[in-house]
């Protein structure tokens, strides 16, 4: 779309907001805008999505941005793109140049503010990294200036890990494009550009728990080093970047937010034909698909390898294809180029059923919300369908060009992550081994006898260095089965294990058709004679089958064995936790209070006795 389009349809959503429908406004602005656009257009959105923040029920969020260089320009268009993955932005934003002053300082507003998060904002005129040009620097000497410059980014983090719990976002260091030695600048240690190469390489190596790095060297590539700085702006103004690219920027860190809230995508469902290779198998047959060979059959494998990539650290891949199901399975069994196989598939449909009916079966089998998906179609009627059907869906404008399919899914940035686990890897295989079990339900008449036949064993254990990322990783994904909406971070969950007055377990669960890994952590607060619930959260994967009963039985054994006389816990709506409304009632809380807003409080007062209820799960202590 063009400028001028884009400016029009602005116009149209500030008139909707003068008339009260801050919806339509905020989905016309959702349509056009475009992290490569403009600062005038990206001031334009950020002006007009001012004017509805309040009336679209946006989940805040408490950020404190501190930086060295000038920022308030950029605050407003942060807050749009935020608005965006669905967060309403509170902001502390630090003076101009008070980076390490109001870190350091005790009694800044920037602690008094509470954030949740803090984006230390540096840029690479705020490292303190420089050698003098007199050559033959040892190799000792380039090593202790790195060293020291991140040591001073160690001690920044370390300042606020002391004083708030917040997550913090670090900056790398966007490098610069002016070379004093031209191309043997790659081979001169000792120069600006290599320090902050190093510089960039020891700051991840740095990198623990609550803390991450979003990359402002990536970023500063992917918009273009020549525009990225702007001398005249830097020198009237102390503007770090190119006031263009601050859509890009808020773009990647609300893409990066809104991976620890748990906001990124989960599952890509695609289409077959002239999307995973070029013409119609039912048309072509398998000889005469385009996979491979030609210059777009080369696209096409291109593509299904990125898609492998993605696969391989956890992202889901589903099938929704208008086709007959043992047509569409014969590439991936007998194509010498297919890429993909049908294991890497979690799920395989392919029929001739309306295919926003079909997405709603591959989001209920997979048990993760349609929010959550991604659908890639070549045919823009089918996209538009699912579109009109299916808005939570996100579906991306496709090119004509199998080229382009890459780099189109690839800078919409939808699957954004802080953590990698060894249980990521193997999401795609767990789910497979759901399928199995649900097929193996089909053959019993009753529950009891199915859930029995699993031979499952649960395993309990308290928080580690081994299970603390994994812990913290489901807290923040979380959805559906979260009772209460809480994030914590890694350092917070340490936190809470080492206070006498929290007890943190976490449940993995296991059968006989493989392992499901980590599926649940509680968060349990001791005040006085009662055991508050804090967080229970829990994977969808492993629902009816017991664990929940499982869970509150532990729940309960901790209170008693700890004396409390009462187990006390509150449900907080949200629009993905429907799921959970029900819970407490389920596991024989009474309910003692609702409040306006809708949260429930319940209690469970402990009797001596058996504890109430009877699984199928074995215990196993980690």
């Amino acid at each position: 779309m063009k400028a001028e389009q884009k400016r029009e349809e602005i116009k149209a959503a500030k008139s909707a907001s003068k008339e009260g429908k801050h919806q339509e406004a905020f989905q016309r602005l959702r349509g056009i805008a475009d992290p490569y656009d403009d600062f005038s257009l990206q001031s334009r959105y950020a002006k007009v999505y001012q004017t509805i923040r309040g009336n679209l029920g946006l989940r805040p969020i408490r950020l404190a941005l501190v930086g060295g260089s000038t920022l308030e320009h950029f605050s407003d268009v942060l807050a749009f793109w935020l608005a965006m993955e669905g967060f309403r932005l509170e902001l502390y934003l630090s003076p101009y140049d008070t980076m390490r002053q109001t870190i350091l300082d005790a009694g800044s507003d920037l602690y008094a503010f509470n954030p949740e998060l803090v984006w230390i904002f540096c840029t690479e005129k705020d490292v303190r990294i420089s050698l003098s040009s007199a050559a033959g620097h040892s190799p000792e000497i380039i090593s202790q200036a790195v060293q020291s410059a991140v040591q001073e980014c160690s001690e920044l983090w370390q300042t606020i890990n002391s004083r708030c719990s917040a997550y913090i976002i670090q900056n790398n260091a966007d490098l610069p494009c002016e070379r004093i030695f031209g191309n043997l600048e790659c081979a001169v240690d000792w120069s600006r550009l290599n320090l902050l190469r190093r510089f960039n390489l020891e700051l991840a190596s740095r990198l623990r728990a609550g803390i991450t790095i979003l990359d402002f060297e990536y970023i500063s590539s992917a918009f273009g080093k020549y525009r990225w700085f702007d001398h005249r702006y830097w020198f009237h103004s102390k503007h770090a970047f190119s006031l263009d690219a601050a859509g890009l920027v808020a773009f990647h860190a609300a893409r990066l937010i809104g991976a620890l809230k748990g906001a990124a995508k989960k599952c890509i469902v695609l289409d077959l034909d002239n999307t995973l290779w070029g013409g119609v198998v039912g048309d072509d047959g398998l000889a005469g698909i385009r996979l491979g060979v030609s210059a777009d059959g080369e696209a096409f494998v291109a593509f299904q390898e990125y898609l492998k990539g993605l696969a391989d650290r956890g992202v889901l891949l589903a099938v929704c294809s208008k086709n007959e199901d043992g047509t569409a399975k014969e590439p991936f069994l007998k194509h010498p180029d297919m890429r993909l196989k049908l294991q890497d598939i979690s799920v395989f449909i392919a029929n001739w059923n309306n295919k926003a009916d079909n997405i709603c079966t591959i989001a209920k089998t997979l048990n993760i919300g349609l929010d959550s998906l991604v659908f890639i179609d070549d045919n823009p009627a089918e996209r538009e369908l699912v579109r009109s059907l299916l808005p939570m869906v996100t579906v991306p404008e496709m090119p004509e060009d199998p080229a382009d399919y890459i780099r189109t899914l690839d800078r919409l940035s939808l699957f954004e992550t802080v953590s990698f686990s060894s249980e990521d890897r193997k999401r795609g295989q767990m789910y497979r081994e759901n399928a199995a079990r649900q097929e193996h339900q089909e053959k019993f008449t009753d529950l009891t006898s199915f859930l029995a036949s699993l031979d499952m064993e649960a395993t309990v254990g308290s928080p580690d260095a081994f299970h603390v990322k994994r812990m913290s990783q489901l807290i923040n994904k979380s959805n559906q089965f979260h009772l209460t909406g809480t994030r914590y971070t890694e350092s917070q969950i340490e936190g809470f294990a080492a206070d006498p007055d929290y007890m943190v377990r976490y449940f993995k669960l296991k059968d006989k058709f493989g392992d499901n890994g980590l599926i649940s952590v509680v968060v349990l607060k001791r005040e006085q004679a009662d055991l508050l619930i804090n967080t229970w959260v829990m994977s969808c994967r492993v629902l009816s089958r017991g664990m929940e009963e499982f869970i509150c039985n532990e729940i309960l054994s901790l209170a008693r064995n700890g004396g409390c006389s009462r187990v006390l816990g509150c449900y907080v709506p949200s629009s993905k936790n429907q799921l959970v409304q029900g819970l407490f009632g389920r596991l024989q809380f009474r309910k003692v209070l609702q409040e306006e807003n809708g949260a429930t409080h319940w209690e469970y007062v402990l009797e001596q006795g058996n504890l109430p209820f009877q699984t199928h799960i074995r215990r196993s202590e980690s």
